[in-house]
């Protein structure tokens, strides 16, 4: 059997960990392609939250497979799609040049095998032209789906310190503890009589007693107080 390494990649940190798929999907579709035509799994090396437009040749995951396959003779790549190996014309053809002189076959499971004649490199073009369109149209959907979620958000008042919809970052006390946030106000609110406030750290002494805490079970700051005051 000939020896290969299997190559993946995601680019985004959302796509990795043990609730994701894309890592997985990739390994199986690979090692099954493997299996089926006789090559030999030696190695998988996988480069994480890495976008597909940074050419591979710079890639710490696809550096370390090739020195590995220098140091081991092995000459087989094997990866799911074109997409995960670039998604830039322009890389994708000057990457594969470059390996092709130091003699590797890159072997896409998806998109079929690499060879050196105008019809392949047209296919090529025409794959990686797709994925950089692809790639164009997730960054597109994300920015819509970030835009009307900022607009939801702010409906719902759940905005930024500076009175935008929130759409990133951790959730606000005010979406986590909608009661919490409540009762500080309440408690901020200026007394009829005295036209005085309650000062933040009696606020936080009052909550501490009736079992309000913060993440390490200690009263909630000044500082915190505030925060949920201006939510």
């Amino acid at each position: 059997m000939t020896p290969c390494v299997i190559y993946k990649r995601t680019s985004s940190l959302t796509n990795s960990g043990d609730d994701k798929d894309s890592s997985q999907r990739q390994e199986q579709l690979c090692f099954d392609y493997c299996y089926n035509h006789d090559l030999q799994v030696a190695a998988t090396f996988y480069d994480e939250g890495v976008s597909g437009k940074i050419s591979f040749l710079k890639r710490k995951g696809f550096k370390q497979m090739y020195l590995y396959c220098l140091e081991n003779d092995v000459s087989t790549i094997v990866f799911e799609s074109i997409s995960r190996l670039s998604r830039d014309s322009f890389e994708l053809e000057s990457g594969y040049r470059r390996l092709k002189v130091d003699g590797f076959t890159l072997i896409s499971v998806t998109d079929g095998g690499f060879e050196d004649n105008r019809i392949s490199k047209l296919n090529r073009q025409i794959l990686s032209a797709i994925a950089e369109y692809q790639r164009e149209e997730i960054v597109f959907n994300l920015s819509v789906s970030r835009e009307r979620k900022k607009t939801q958000n702010k409906e719902r008042n759940y905005v930024t310190l500076k009175g935008e919809g929130k759409c990133e970052g951790r959730k606000s006390k005010k979406e986590l503890q909608p009661e919490l946030v409540r009762l500080v106000k309440k408690l901020r609110k200026r007394n009829w009589k005295t036209k005085r406030r309650r000062s933040l750290r009696k606020i936080s002494q009052h909550l501490f007693e009736l079992g309000y805490v913060n993440e390490r079970g200690n009263p909630y700051s000044a500082q915190s107080i505030s925060d949920m005051v201006k939510q």
